[in-house]
């Protein structure tokens, strides 16, 4: 049993760990407080039984989407590892990618300890504290709606994970945790999160290190941007004031999501629809610029094949189209034609803008590449493929079974949890070098 500032928790025993699941951060983001910045939580009375997941976010039920939604989703998991009594353990918090649109940590299915990240081996094999936590997303976490209604605040999904961040600060030592030594990481949309966070006067004091995996670094909108996005949502959700957002039935708002997406990427455009906004109060530039200022210890990467997730199912004749409308410039040569698309939109939204922040970068950084060859894979090294290994799942993102001692994802794990431990992941710096570290 721990005591936090609000009350006490019980957990379960898992995998090697003690795990906390469902653990409230902040009140429930419904009726008053929906679309608002999230508020601490009221104490609790009793000892809560942290058994099993809380909800996920609201979101549309695509490929890569959590069911059990709902708004009251503000919620962390806390993977304690068995360890010597009265030791503190380095700790790292997760943050999930999903296009700011889908993911989430909370269960599978409501009630169930099978959650959306089951990250009890990864804190096992680190010997971290792992935190992961839920944070609002699409309309709720990142739709631009403060200039049409000051009822609504701008950027909810950051602030919540401002206030996750609080909640491990203060209340992480309490479960063996050292907060002064708190790594952030995350991959794709919450990779990018993380580069906004690094720059925001609000996260000062919370976090010592990150780890920066794949992020889709320059997915921000400016404010003028965002305008013309928000209006298009509303024709997408028949509604014309802000304030109808708030009666809007689930299944409307879930298919509202997904034509306002799908109107988006029909503009030719690159970015995810629900991207963050450089509101100028917020978030006061664009984060790849302002993270070059911080001085965190910081670990950047990618995959090699980023893009073979986003080419899988587009018919090699409309190749061509594709690359014209999205500006591609895929290079000659003879691999097939898929999969120069796909090495063009790896460069272009993935790795220029990651070198660009390291060209810049004031602290102390290393760069890795994911380039683990996957047998029987058909999407290889793609984008989010590194978490199958990093989490120890057994399998790939096309379900293609892996072993599960594999040597890739043991020495991922090793450098992930080295570089939490000590601020450095044992190779030189990219400054000192200029060389990318691969993953094999």
């Amino acid at each position: 049993m721990i005591s936090t500032e609000y009350g006490k928790v019980e957990g379960i025993r898992k995998g090697g760990c003690t795990v906390y699941m469902g653990i409230p951060f902040a009140k429930p983001p419904v009726g008053e407080l929906a679309f608002r910045h999230p508020v601490k939580p009221e104490s609790w009375e009793g000892i809560l039984k942290a058994d099993h997941g809380s909800k996920n976010p609201i979101q549309s039920q695509s490929k890569f989407a959590c069911g059990n939604i709902s708004e009251d989703c503000l919620y962390l998991n806390v993977y304690v590892p068995d360890h010597e009594e009265g030791r503190t353990l380095p700790v790292m918090v997760w943050v999930y990618g999903g296009s700011f649109s889908h993911g989430g940590v909370g269960g599978k299915t409501e009630g169930s300890d099978i959650l959306g990240y089951n990250l009890e081996k990864f804190a096992a094999a680190t010997n971290c504290i792992i935190v992961s936590f839920n944070y609002r997303l699409n309309l709720y976490g990142f739709l631009n709606l403060s200039f049409l209604d000051e009822r609504f605040d701008r950027n909810n999904g950051l602030y919540d994970q401002i206030m996750a961040l609080h909640f491990v600060k203060d209340n992480i030592a309490a479960f063996g945790g050292d907060a002064e030594k708190i790594t952030v990481f995350g991959q794709s949309a919450g990779a990018a999160c993380i580069l906004a966070l690094m720059s925001m006067e609000e996260t000062k004091g919370l976090f010592s290190q990150v780890i920066v995996q794949s992020a889709c670094v320059e997915h921000f909108f400016t404010e003028e941007e965002s305008h013309a996005n928000t209006r298009l949502y509303m024709k997408k959700a028949g509604v014309s004031e802000p304030s109808q957002l708030l009666k809007l039935p689930l299944e409307q708002i879930m298919k509202a999501n997904d034509e306002f997406e799908s109107a988006v990427l029909w503009k030719a455009e690159l970015r995810c629809a629900f991207s963050p906004v450089i509101d100028g109060i917020t978030l006061k530039q664009e984060p790849k610029l302002a993270a070059q200022a911080a001085e965190y210890p910081m670990l950047i990467g990618n995959t090699e094949h980023e893009g073979n997730l986003y080419v899988q199912n587009i018919p090699v004749i409309v190749m061509p189209i594709l690359s014209a409308i999205l500006h591609l410039k895929p290079e000659k040569g003879e691999e097939p034609y898929w999969q120069r698309v796909s090495k063009a939109m790896t460069d272009a939204i993935f790795i220029k803008p990651q070198l660009e922040i390291l060209e810049g970068y004031k602290g102390p950084a290393w760069r890795y590449q994911f380039c683990h060859n996957l047998e029987g894979s058909k999407l290889g090294t793609c984008h989010i493929s590194e978490l199958y290994f990093l989490f120890d799942s057994g399998k790939t993102i096309d379900e293609v079974e892996i072993p599960e001692s594999d040597e890739a994802g043991r020495i991922m794990r090793k450098i992930w949890g080295d570089f939490a431990r000590n601020g450095n992941p044992g190779w030189e710096s990219y400054r000192q070098q200029k060389y990318t570290e691969n993953i094999i």
